[in-house]
């Protein structure tokens, strides 16, 4: 039962996550002045800590493990490749344009991850099924 409600809680953080970052994609580009409202930044960060969390605590007490379980590897290196091309997207982009471009890169390396997620195979795409 627990694991149902963590994993519940994984779920509902990945979908703020991916919401909140097209939102403040959108403010990057026709808005810019609201990234820097004080709320944004330690809202998106508290959520990504419990995201975290949620995911560390789901492997243990799944007993799968990052270098053990592969499709769990793929989705580790993937997060890190998104919050770099995310952090070039939000803010070290040099201009609109390149920002943009990173955050469709983002927003593709996002939707690896769900799929590895889902089909628990580091190559969702010839997973039998599709």
């Amino acid at each position: 039962m627990t694991y149902f409600w963590i994993k519940q809680l994984h779920v509902g953080t990945v979908v703020f996550t991916i919401t909140f970052f097209v939102i403040r994609l959108g403010w990057m580009r026709y808005r810019p002045a609201l990234l820097a409202r004080p709320w944004v930044q330690p809202l998106s960060v508290a959520n990504d800590i419990l995201l975290l969390a949620a995911g560390i605590t789901l492997a243990v007490m799944s007993h799968q493990y990052p270098l053990v379980a592969p499709w769990l590897t793929a989705k580790l290196v993937a997060l890190v490749v998104y919050i770099v091309l995310g952090s070039y997207a939000l803010k070290r982009g040099k201009n609109r344009g390149t920002r943009t471009l990173y955050g469709l890169l983002a927003l593709l390396t996002v939707g690896y991850i769900v799929s590895v997620a889902l089909t628990r195979t580091p190559t969702p795409w010839v997973s039998p099924g599709w």
